[in-house]
């Protein structure tokens, strides 16, 4: 068995033991040392006189995988043309939870091969993004790397651990042949946001990579690194991108379906009402002056200004805290969220380049929620509600995510022979999408079946037209019923509280998995206890459904759509209101950067 040196610098016994206790590896060598001033000659002895075969490094605020050191020499031995090897890391907070994964835009891109040190490092300076981690998550060949003491004593950090480790680990890599390994085996806990530490740091940064690229005969960069990724440099000088672009006064609001088009509709009225030329598109390959985005992954770079919204309230939920590792805002110019829940996720991911639009993220609210109480909803629900002819005075809505296993039987079933009318309001799917989404064609199939099955069938069962706005039917219903659509958030927005089915299948992945409810503001049942706790509801003189306040969810109702379009003005002609810069949101915790 090989044998393995693990140097611990500037940690505790007890935190040493905590690591290393539970590695599954077991030739271990173990040795402490502190950053300061005979911090390269104590490494650089160490390593010249070992006879280990691989030396690692423990820093404090990491946590390991058991298998951290046992994978990365599995992968040593099998990558024997490089020297030095990483491993994939996260980004936990203090309890523990898990706010970024590694940069899934990279992933794939280093299995199973070697690299010049020297190539990637200057790629990762050059992108301020930092691609290899930091001590903890290296490794290397002790008899292929030799420390140079002449380059390592040329910076100047003695007094900065942080830049002392940096250095370190560009002084093993700038000479040899790395490889990765694409599994996550550390964590880095994040440190809450410090402007005067930050801006010290990049200062310090910038200075000794200088010294490293002359010291290794680098060609000059073209820009100064500074170690942070130009989307958080904002926060050195606190400015955005503030300037007539000389834009021609039109907007392109793209929806690739009706509930994205209902999301913008209420933005597009505000635009045309300021004299703004609008138009609404579904083919985000279209070129716009100002493009407003409301997908998963739009096309920002078609759109000389771009603006992205949610288009629901439980978007990638199934990613939460962080969606935006793949939901990516840096290439739009505005973010805009709804409300303090999306707020707390996106400061406490926002360490991450990816979540910061050029000129900002906003708190400015969610545009649907500027029609709740207008008269024209109202006038609509009335409408209905004759045409209905609703039996009784309670009115229980079935909307879910997806219509697949047979769900709205399960919900009428089991709620039919209640003193309620039951309301179904099922999702709208443009049929010209099938050919390139099955599952969009079988849950279009499913919702016809589930029709044709009740429709008629019962006098207390009713159906709202998939292309009507979601709106109708929440402000319409008395009770939410759904597996774990973003309507049972939407309904906060009229104080109608919402029942999950835990055990209702979700078709999305292979094989189909349970419904996911993250959220504190439903009831969650069983299909079997669903009937049970509808009528418990009903003779229950107490909410026996959990909800929290409403502007947690839901920001700034009143002005919305005035703040979006002030938003857009502002940061395209360089004048206008800017009462809206008081939503301007802030990361919580320090950039990832280069010297962590």
């Amino acid at each position: 068995m090989k044998k393995v040196s693990v140097i611990c610098i500037d940690c505790d016994s007890s935190y040493i033991d905590r690591m290393l206790a539970v590695q599954t590896y077991a030739n271990l060598e173990v040795v402490e040392t502190t950053t300061g001033i005979d911090f390269y000659e104590d490494i650089a002895g160490y390593c010249a006189s070992t006879d280990s075969d691989y030396i690692c490094f423990l820093e404090p605020g990491q946590l390991l995988a058991p298998n951290k050191i046992q994978c990365m020499v599995e992968y040593a031995e099998k990558l024997k043309e490089a020297a030095v090897f990483f491993c994939y890391r996260e980004y936990v907070e203090p309890d523990g939870t898990n706010i970024a994964s590694p940069d899934e835009y990279f992933c794939g891109s280093f299995a199973d091969t070697c690299f010049r040190g020297s190539q990637t490092l200057r790629v990762c300076i050059e992108l301020s993004n930092n691609l290899l981690g930091n001590l903890t998550t290296m490794m290397f060949r002790r008899e292929c790397v030799q420390l140079c003491l002449d380059n390592l004593r040329q910076y100047e950090v003695r007094g900065n651990s942080q830049m002392q480790k940096t250095m370190l680990l560009f002084e093993v890599v700038a000479e040899n042949v790395i490889g990765v390994l694409e599994t996550v085996l550390t964590a880095t806990f994040v440190e809450l946001l410090d402007l005067p530490a930050l801006k010290a740091q990049t200062g310090l940064f910038a200075s000794q990579v200088e010294t490293f690229r002359r010291l290794h005969h680098w060609e000059a960069f073209h820009n100064k690194p500074l170690g942070i990724a130009m989307e958080h440099q904002m926060l050195l000088h606190g400015q955005s991108d503030v300037r007539d672009r000389h834009l021609q006064k039109e907007i392109t609001f793209f929806a690739t379906d009706k509930g994205e088009e209902y999301n913008l509709h209420p933005i597009l009225e505000e635009a045309k009402r300021r004299g703004y030329e609008v138009r609404m598109t579904s083919d985000l390959d279209e070129k716009a002056e100002i493009g407003v985005y409301c997908q998963h992954v739009g096309k920002p770079e078609n759109a000389k200004f771009s603006v992205i919204l949610l288009h629901d309230m439980a978007q990638g939920h199934l990613r939460w805290p962080n969606m935006w590792g793949v939901e990516r805002w840096h290439k739009y110019d505005i973010g805009i969220l709804p409300g303090v829940r999306w707020k707390e996720r996106w400061q406490r991911c926002a360490c991450q380049y990816y979540l910061n639009p050029r000129c900002g993220a906003y708190m400015l609210g969610y545009p649907k929620s500027s029609q709740a109480y207008s008269q024209e909803l109202q006038e609509r629900v009335d409408e209905l509600k004759k045409s209905m002819d609703l039996k009784y005075d309670v009115n229980v809505l079935y909307a879910p995510s997806w219509e697949n296993d047979g769900k709205e039987d399960d919900f009428v079933r089991a709620l039919a022979s209640l003193p309620v009318n039951l309301l179904v309001k099922q999702a709208w799917y443009d049929e010209s999408s099938f050919e390139h989404n099955q599952l969009y064609a079988e849950t279009f199939r499913n919702i016809q079946e589930m029709r044709r099955l009740h429709e008629g069938k019962y006098d207390n069962l009713h159906y709202i037209e998939p292309e009507e706005s979601i709106l109708v039917a929440l402000k319409m219903c008395d009770l939410i019923v759904s597996d774990e659509s973003s309507v049972m958030t939407e309904g906060m927005m009229f104080g109608k509280p919402s029942i999950a089915v835990e055990d209702w299948l979700v078709p999305d992945t292979i094989p189909k998995r349970f419904a996911s409810i993250p959220y504190d503001d439903v009831y969650k049942c069983k299909k079997a206890q669903l009937r049970e706790t509808v009528a418990h509801w009903l003779a229950s003189e107490d909410d026996i459904i959990p909800f929290v306040e409403l502007e947690k969810a839901f920001a700034n109702k009143e002005y919305v759509n005035r703040d979006i379009l002030d938003a857009i003005e502002y940061f395209t002609t360089g004048k206008g209101n800017t009462d809206f810069l008081k939503w301007k949101m802030s990361a919580l915790y320090m950039p990832a950067n280069l010297w962590s």
